[in-house]
């Protein structure tokens, strides 16, 4: 089983199966409570799941933005440690894409998300991989809209039920996880105070 977490918009949790069936998952949509909300919708979806034996922990790593999304995947890291689990790292988008396509929507397409500040996320994916789930071309943008690629849009929540079904199948297909670095939409608007040279002898 794996146990899957994503926080780039609202924090969504879930336990997945290794064919990617969710076995149980939560959703709170408060885009401003990440930390006070992960802990508990971890144990509340584990207790709804039996407590099944977890081996790995997946997260998403964006692009969302910088406080939210260390949350989540500050939490993936401190369960798979305890849990002994390994953490299969998934960007939030691939999650969107494979909903598209299980929806029937062929690809190429381009998944959009609000990147605030009038900007929009947008990451291109123009074909299936082996496990076939949809690959992206390149990395995600940050632009205004009128600079987004001329294909279909698909906009859609990240659920992390979602995030577990890439991981699992692409674990299945043998295909190497995501790298973990997280896409943040930009730095973060507070920076720590660098430590000032002493004028004195």
């Amino acid at each position: 089983m794996l146990l899957a977490i994503d926080t780039s918009g609202a924090s969504s949790v879930a336990v997945v199966r290794e064919d990617g069936g969710v076995v149980a998952a939560l959703l709170d949509e408060d885009v401003r409570g990440h930390a006070e909300h992960i802990g508990p919708m971890l144990e509340a979806v584990l207790d709804e799941a039996g407590r099944p034996q977890i081996d790995a922990v997946a997260y998403g790593v964006g692009p969302g933005p910088f406080t939210g999304l260390r949350v989540g995947m500050a939490a993936a890291r401190t369960a798979a440690l305890v849990l002994g689990a390994v953490e299969l790292p998934v960007l939030s988008h691939d999650a969107v894409a494979l909903a598209a396509v299980r929806r029937g929507m062929a690809v190429p397409f381009v998944v959009v998300a609000d990147a605030k500040r009038r900007e929009r996320f947008a990451t291109v994916y123009r074909r299936l991989d082996a496990a076939g789930l949809p690959v992206r071309d390149g990395e995600p943008t940050v632009g205004a809209e009128a600079d987004l690629p001329a294909l279909p849009h698909v906009v859609g929540v990240v659920d992390a039920g979602l995030i577990g079904a890439v991981a699992a199948l692409r674990r299945t297909a043998g295909i190497a996880p995501e790298g973990p670095a997280a896409r943040y939409l930009r730095s973060p608007d507070v920076t720590i105070a660098t430590a000032r040279k002493s004028v004195l002898g």
